[in-house]
Parts: C-alpha cells; sequence; structure tokens
C-alpha cells in the first residue's frame, strides 16, 4: 500500500507506514491509486485565453474591412464634404447726387454733365414785395429740345412766401443746358441732382 504522506511503497495489510508512521488505508482503492494520466491536453485557462484571442482577432478584421470598405465608397457619410466660395459682390444702390447750384436775381444760362440716366431740377425762389406778378421760369434742354419745364409765380394779393418746384428728366449721360426766366424776385436758386 503507498503512504499518501510519504509515497512509500508498504504491505498490503499494514495500518501504519513503515517509513513515517502516517496512518494508511484511507483510501477505499487500499493503496491501489491509479496513477493520474500525464497531462497530454491544454488546461482550462488556456483554452478560454485562446478563444477570447481568436474572437478579438475576428472583431478587429471585421472592423477593418468595414472601413476600407466605407473609405472606397464614395457615396458614405463619411465622404468628406466640400466647400466653394464665390467672389464678394458689390450691390450699388443709385441715389440722388448734387451735380451743381446756382443763384441769382435775373435771366440765367447754365450747362451740367450728367452720369447717370435721369436728374432733377430743383428750382425755389422768393418774389419782391411790389403788389405785382411775380414768377421763376425754367427750361431744361438737351442739344436739340426742351425735356421740361417749371414755373413757380405769385399774384398781386399772393403772400411773400418762397416757393420750390422740381423737374424731373430721363435721359442719357451727356451734357444738359437749364435756362432760367424771371420777373420781379429777391432771390432765385437752382440746384441739380444727378441720379446714379
Amino acid at each position: 500500500m503507498i503512504c499518501q504522506n510519504c509515497g512509500h511503497e508498504n504491505d498490503m495489510d499494514a495500518t501504519f507506514c513503515d517509513n513515517c508512521g502516517a496512518r494508511l488505508g484511507r483510501n477505499p482503492n487500499f493503496g491501489r491509486q491509479r496513477p493520474s494520466p500525464p497531462n497530454t491536453g491544454m488546461s482550462q485557462t488556456n483554452k478560454i485565453l485562446i478563444l477570447a484571442v481568436v474572437v478579438l482577432v475576428g472583431v478587429l478584421g471585421v472592423t477593418a474591412g468595414l472601413l476600407l470598405q466605407s473609405n472606397n465608397n464614395p457615396t458614405t457619410m463619411n465622404t468628406p464634404s466640400s466647400v466653394s466660395e464665390s467672389g464678394e459682390k458689390i450691390t450699388y444702390k443709385a441715389d440722388w447726387h448734387k451735380v451743381t447750384s446756382f443763384s441769382g436775381i435775373s435771366d440765367d444760362y447754365r450747362s451740367f454733365l450728367i452720369k447717370g440716366q435721369q436728374f432733377k431740377v430743383v428750382m425755389s425762389a422768393t418774389p419782391t414785395l411790389n403788389y405785382n406778378t411775380n414768377y421763376m421760369n425754367i427750361d431744361v434742354s438737351d442739344t436739340s429740345h426742351i425735356l421740361g419745364s417749371g414755373e413757380v409765380n405769385w399774384g398781386p394779393t399772393d403772400a411773400l412766401s418762397s416757393k420750390e418746384k422740381t423737374v424731373k428728366v430721363t435721359g442719357p449721360p451727356g451734357t444738359y443746358w437749364v435756362y432760367v426766366t424771371s420777373k420781379d424776385l429777391e432771390s432765385w436758386t437752382v440746384t441739380v441732382y444727378d441720379y446714379y
């Protein structure tokens, strides 16, 4: 019988080990223990570790494949967007610009240059106190004919307040003339505005 304490072989009917004195016979096989088979396989821990590594490699392989496929496919949402910018655009808004202004008390004739497609001539006057008819008249013309006219006047009983009138003209850029005629005025003013 083999001692479980020291491994010494004892007689089959021995109760105590001859070598170490340990009690024998606790094994129901009475000392005939089967030797454990030699370790020919892997332990359970090693098997789990290898399985985890295989699963991890598989997941990484699938992820890498999906990433490569999405980079090669131009219709995926990972396609970088492109941005284009147009040049600066300035929107010009036309407005009235003063071209010239002149004043007087008697008849006058002046020329002026226009850049835009329309212009206006603003006339204003103040009469003298003479209880008579007072007036101011303007004619706006180009090289061939009169394009517009305007007049302000006062009767013998009208108040001596200033009056103003505007004449608008549409025409191409170029030189124009204004002819002023007046009667019994304290003063008058003509101002020309260009629209461009």
